[in-house]
């Protein structure tokens, strides 16, 4: 009689063995298509953010994550660096720098995103520039090809902004080339013309040209015009 009751037992559960287990339950072809189909429509929050923030603002990171949705999917960091292995990690996240982050000075952040723009794989860089800080937003433009967008908008425009398509970058006249940079890095560090000529290995003529062409793309009248927005965006 306890024979049987096992044999019945393992009619109804299968064996031990691993050979006659059970195999698991799959889900039909059609359930499985409803599911996806559910999972991409769906407005949920995914694993990959959808922005990528780069500041020090507490209220501000707070201000996005309360926001509508895609805008409240953020990843707030506080430094940069930490931002670009995030970008690396997830290609399709925005990545928007706060321009009044002081954890990193502002040449050394422009330094850093204009690696990440100007050469493959051309990184999309938007960039939150108050509107009332003129010579900030001119420098940033001039920076590099880069999405300026004013740090006083509305939720509603940000993501308007942030969603559309950019274009591919091309190389104009209106950005500072890679020469124009490294002066301008060196007058930031109080460099005269005649030391940059040399660290440069370059004509002192070609440098003071190279200076005249900073100024018009700045849009200013004189020399002393650039080394005054250098000594204030510095402090």
């Amino acid at each position: 009689m306890r024979i049987n009751v096992r044999r019945y037992r393992r009619r109804r559960t299968g064996s031990d063995s691993i050979g006659f287990a059970q195999p698991p339950f799959s889900a039909p072809f059609f359930d499985r298509l409803v599911y996806l189909s559910q999972s991409i429509n769906q407005r949920r929050k995914t694993d990959a953010p959808w922005l990528v923030l780069v500041t020090d603002d507490r209220f501000l990171c707070a201000g996005l994550q309360a926001g509508p949705f895609p805008l409240n999917h953020c990843r707030q960091f506080d430094t940069l660096t930490p931002a670009i292995s995030a970008i690396q990690q997830w290609p399709s996240a925005r990545l928007v720098i706060d321009m009044e982050c002081r954890t990193q000075p502002l040449m050394d952040t422009l330094d850093s995103l204009r690696r990440l723009r100007l050469y493959p794989p051309y990184t999309p860089v938007h960039l939150l520039v108050r509107a009332d800080d003129v010579d900030r937003r001119l420098f940033c433009r001039a920076a590099g090809p880069f999405n300026l967008i004013e740090r006083q908008s509305s939720a509603s425009l940000l993501q308007q902004k942030l969603s559309r398509n950019h274009r591919p970058v091309t190389f104009g006249r209106e950005w500072f080339t890679r020469e124009e940079w490294a002066i301008l890095r060196l007058l930031t560090c109080g460099e005269s013309l005649r030391n940059i000529a040399c660290l440069c290995d370059r004509p002192y003529s070609r440098i003071v040209y190279r200076v005249g062409r900073i100024v018009d793309k700045l849009g200013l009248h004189r020399r002393q015009a650039l080394l005054h927005l250098l000594h204030r965006l510095a402090g």
